[in-house]
């Protein structure tokens, strides 16, 4: 007789049918345009090292702060790369590379686009260098994931000319030159970057279609949230690589030309994809839909593996309303909006407060942030990007809890226990926000 197979553990509580009829107000519009671009602007003014509006961005800049940005310090504890421990050569070659004598007094900037899926790196190094020589999944040195079209200013580059140090909109670090295009003519990148015509990916992500005439667009992915201009209708061929441009979207990519320099392409998005034209209006059940269209990937730390981390996972999610949130959870615990600290509450404190949240409000611990859904029965819920959980029912020799893989967005309860501590995510948490107008 076949052995039974076991099934995952799954109730309503996975399910966005059940957490759209919890939702207060579901469909009510919490901010207009406006409000988020205010919004926009105080992250800005918040973290203005990290976010930048690059539309006003200089086109020259004093040396000195180009090497100040570069000149990172080395993890201090053993690295490893394929399980053997990198060694001081490692350093040596990352060094010269980077090449902090040839940054020129007063640096005249370049301004580019990213041309496919890339990655913004600590250094300039695409070795997967870890702190455990058993570990697959966290890279040190990657900082994020780009999608293709991202406007970038150029800073520096390395001393091979592989890498340019670059600044996005909410990052900066390294870049292979080969993923970005660079504007002959600031107007033209500017043109690009200003216009108020363009699709947002609102599925977990749009690749597109294999094109056998344009290798350079062909299948190119990008992630929910992204932005893709529109063409001009006088910019639309009546056939587009051998394909009629009817039922289909027509954007505008950057591609690089021989010599490197920017150049446009129109690409078709058909319409029956997961897309928007402009941002989504937003309001609670629209965030908890685009929460609920990523449910199950994969979790990709720094967007390794095409996928997605806890900080990532809600920044896409916002981005599709208009909201520019920097990368990282220690950058977006700064967000402005209604905030709560939960630093020393008591366990009845913490649960009073969540019983009076709305969902969609964000929620923080070092290290970590959740999208939260509600309250079931006894239990508080959320919905994240999460790689471990710790084994209630299993210790290591130091009596930490063993780590059980999660690597996945799911939904869970805030009794979930943490890798090693074992703490409730529920006692763990140190912050709460809600993302709306403070003086609405």
């Amino acid at each position: 007789m076949p052995s039974q197979r076991k099934e995952p553990n799954f109730d309503n509580t996975h399910t966005i049918k059940f957490w759209l009829r919890q939702a207060s107000h579901p469909d009510k519009i919490m901010m207009n345009d406006e409000q988020i671009k205010c919004f926009n602007q105080e992250i800005r003014s918040r973290q203005p090292q990290i976010m930048q509006d690059l539309a006003v961005h200089q086109e020259e800049v004093p040396g000195g702060s180009i090497q100040a940005a570069i000149k990172k310090t080395f993890p201090q504890k053993p690295l490893y790369h394929k399980g053997q421990r990198v060694g001081k050569s490692f350093y040596d070659d990352l060094l010269q590379e980077i090449d902090v004598k040839g940054v020129k007094k007063v640096t005249k900037v370049q301004f580019a686009y990213s041309i496919r899926g890339t990655s913004i790196r600590s250094f300039p190094s695409n070795m997967f260098v870890t702190d455990d020589p058993a570990d697959n999944e966290f890279d040190l040195f990657q900082e994020t994931a780009l999608d293709p079209a991202e406007p970038l200013i150029i800073l520096h580059k390395s001393s091979s000319g592989m890498w340019c140090f670059v600044q996005s909109s909410f990052c900066r670090g390294w870049v292979f030159a080969a993923d970005v295009a660079v504007a002959a003519a600031r107007e033209v990148w500017l043109d690009y970057l200003q216009t108020e015509h363009y699709l947002v990916v609102t599925g977990s992500r749009l690749r597109l279609s294999y094109n056998p005439y344009s290798p350079e667009i062909s299948e190119l992915e990008f992630f929910m949230g992204a932005k893709a201009p529109l063409a001009a209708q006088d910019e639309i061929p009546e056939v587009i690589d051998n394909q009629s441009p009817e039922g289909c979207h027509v954007v505008k990519l950057p591609v690089r030309g021989r010599g490197g320099e920017l150049t446009f392409k129109p690409a078709l998005v058909p319409r029956v994809s997961d897309v928007s034209i402009g941002h989504l209006p937003y309001a609670r059940a629209a965030v908890i839909r685009q929460a609920f269209k990523v449910q199950g990937e994969r979790y990709g730390w720094g967007g390794l593996f095409k996928a997605r981390d806890c900080s990532a996972f809600v920044r896409d999610i916002y981005r599709c309303f208009g909201f520019q949130f920097p990368r990282n959870t220690s950058e977006q615990m700064l967000l402005p909006g209604k905030s709560f600290s939960l630093v020393g509450a008591s366990r009845q404190e913490r649960r009073h407060l969540l019983g009076q949240l709305p969902s969609g409000s964000l929620l923080f611990f070092p290290g970590h942030v959740m999208l939260y859904l509600g309250k079931h029965k006894d239990d508080y819920y959320v919905i994240h990007a999460i790689a471990y959980c710790g084994d209630q029912e299993k210790r290591d020799t130091d009596s930490s809890y063993l780590p059980v893989p999660l690597n996945s967005v799911t939904v869970s309860p805030l009794s979930l226990r943490r890798r090693r501590s074992g703490e409730e995510l529920l006692m763990a948490l140190a912050s709460t926000i809600q993302i709306e107008d403070r003086l609405g």
